[in-house]
């Protein structure tokens, strides 16, 4: 039982259900040019491995670095900079931790939800380190976002990530409400879906599951949303949020999601998040 298991599984729900969106602070607030940390955990409710189709509750903390608008080091997004940022538009480099998949299940912050044996035999995916790109782009109240990156060890694959979003501030008495909901899409390189989804003759052999040779291409799509609640002026904020992603492509026909899994991804979450 390895936290490197744990954070693989929550890492999708985490960066695009909206736990980033917490540690904003409220609305209004003149831009800190200086160095901030927010502090916060999140109670999820998630599937325990990419592809399965029972679910864990865990409570999870979280830990974000940043500096003015450019710069942020978090868990969930890992290390990012905007070389860019002109009339809505930012672009620059990023590096995220993969942290891999473990075969032996479980995770160290489950608090409810059964330890799962449906990946002994499949061997463990190395955490890796992805370096690459993102672009941002901020019209009236939506904001399109792409981002990929090449693993370096571990899967050795491309990994991407395009999605759009519609964010209005409603105010009616007491703190403004923050929305954040649209729809995303993923894709991979066939080094990523054949680490994750793939079933080499070895692996058959010790699952008991037929060999599959899964190829690059859209892995999921889906629908996440978050309702952002800033409860005081000096940056504690709570966020409600929850995604949905079906399995796409050859990651959706693989044998392990079929026979052990659900090509349907869901999750719901709550968190607290404090600027100091």
């Amino acid at each position: 039982m390895k936290y490197r298991l744990f954070l693989a599984s929550l890492m999708p729900i985490l960066v695009t259900a909206g736990f980033s969106e917490a540690q904003s602070g409220p609305p209004g607030k003149p831009v800190d040019d200086g160095w901030s940390v927010y502090v916060g955990a999140a109670a999820i409710y998630t599937p325990t491995y990419l592809g399965d189709d029972d679910h864990n509750l865990s409570v999870v903390p979280s830990i974000r670095i940043t500096k003015g608008e450019n710069f942020t080091a978090s868990v969930e997004d890992g290390i990012r900079y905007k070389a860019l940022s002109e009339d809505g538009l930012s672009i620059g480099p990023m590096a995220k931790i993969d942290f891999g998949r473990d075969e032996d299940g479980g995770g160290p912050f489950r608090i409810a939800g059964d330890k799962t044996n449906d990946l002994i035999g499949f061997g463990d995916i190395d955490t890796t380190v992805s370096l690459g790109a993102f672009a941002e782009y901020e019209f009236e109240e939506f904001a399109l976002k792409v981002s990929g990156g090449q693993a370096v060890s571990g899967h050795d694959g491309f990994t991407g990530e395009i999605s759009l979003q519609y964010k209005p501030v409603i105010r009616i008495k007491g703190p403004p409400l923050i929305i954040g909901v649209g729809p995303r899409v993923k894709f991979a390189d066939r080094n990523y879906t054949q680490s994750y989804f793939g079933i080499t003759p070895a692996q058959a052999l010790a699952t008991g599951l037929p060999a599959y040779e899964a190829g690059g291409g859209i892995t999921s799509y889906g629908l996440g949303g978050n309702l952002l609640l800033p409860l005081t002026r000096d940056g504690l904020g709570m966020v409600v949020f929850g995604g949905y992603e079906r399995l796409s492509g050859d990651a959706a026909d693989s044998p392990l999601v079929l026979e052990r899994g659900s090509r349907d991804q869901y999750s719901i979450g709550a968190a607290l998040s404090q600027k100091f």
